[in-house]
């Protein structure tokens, strides 16, 4: 229980922090909160990230369509483990395209963690679409 509190606070004041940071959050002595909510640079955060990551997506797909055709020149062995990476990465894909939708509809609250997880997961789609396709050009060598 003490841990799941600490991980709390410390992701409340990570999220503080970097709004702050980020200009989401203006420190006003005149309101009674002592803090104004800059929701027009949040949203303008929120769509640009939306957009990048949205971008990214697309082109990760059209990498995957990609690879599905080299795969068909393979046989035997090699085929069948290249179709099984790239029903993963398929897997992968979708779920990038749920979590981009779980950003549209977030909050202030939930925005960081929902950006941290999607870089993260573009980042491993990336590497594994790069793995794969040195796999398949090694393949098609033979």
């Amino acid at each position: 229980m003490k841990r799941l509190l600490f991980v709390v606070l410390v992701l409340l004041v990570g999220i503080a922090a970097l709004g702050y940071w980020r200009g989401w959050f203006i420190a006003d002595k005149e309101s009674k909160a002592g803090v104004h909510v800059d929701s027009a640079k949040f949203e303008k955060d929120k769509k640009a990230f939306s957009k990048t990551v949205g971008e990214k997506a697309k082109a990760l797909k059209a990498n995957v369509a990609s690879l599905w055709k080299k795969a068909e020149g393979l046989t035997g062995d090699d085929k069948a483990h290249a179709k099984k990476e790239l029903a993963e990465l398929e897997k992968k894909h979708e779920r990038l395209e749920k979590q981009l939708a779980e950003l549209e509809e977030s909050g202030e609250d939930k925005f960081e963690g929902i950006k941290k997880d999607l870089t993260k997961a573009l980042e491993e789609v990336e590497k594994k679409i790069e793995e794969l396709t040195k796999k398949l050009e090694k393949g098609k060598d033979k």
